[in-house]
């Protein structure tokens, strides 16, 4: 998002595009709106963002916007680098909120409606990003210089993919 674009401003942008997309028309998309937004820890690697349901709701039931407590999305994918992924999450989760709870062949054909299909792509990489922000050592190839970050320590196990040459650990700098 530009500095100037809040989590808020981006789902109103989403849930407008969401209205033009016409084998969306049915759907509650109008209680979109109501879904209170959060963050997630900054720490978080593996999750980029979340729909979370109220206490008490089963996912087997009729499920719909009112019956989801708030959307989290991870503060990292709220800057300026991310932000077109940051609205493809806020269409994850708002197809989830209406009623889509599991990622099944259904899910998918919705989730390929977002029509920024690089922004689509872009979770492997951001996913990659969070665990090199939250490595404290980095195995580096000797022979080819290749890093691989990591949170622990490799005990001279690991081999280079490219090289098969056992990778060297070194602590990261600002840990």
């Amino acid at each position: 998002m530009d500095r100037a674009e809040t989590l808020e401003e981006a789902a109103k942008a989403v849930i407008a595009t969401m209205w033009s997309l016409p084998e969306l028309a049915g759907l509650a998309i109008g209680d979109l709106e109501r879904i209170p937004l959060g963050r997630l820890r900054r720490n978080a690697t593996r999750l980029h963002a979340v729909c979370r349901y109220r206490k008490g709701v089963s996912k087997a039931n009729n499920i719909g916007p009112t019956d989801v407590r708030c959307v989290d999305v991870h503060p990292e994918a709220l800057t300026e680098d991310w932000a077109r992924y940051a609205s493809f999450l806020l269409f994850h989760e708002y197809l989830h909120a209406l009623g889509n709870t599991n990622h099944d062949r259904r899910f998918r054909t919705l989730e390929a409606l977002w029509p920024d299909a690089e922004a689509r792509a872009m979770g492997p990489a951001f996913g990659e990003h969070l665990r090199a922000r939250a490595a404290k050592w980095l195995w580096t190839c000797p022979s080819c210089g290749i890093g691989h970050p990591r949170s622990r320590r490799s005990n001279g196990r690991y081999r280079c993919r490219k090289c098969r040459v056992v990778l060297v650990d070194t602590i990261r700098p600002n840990t």
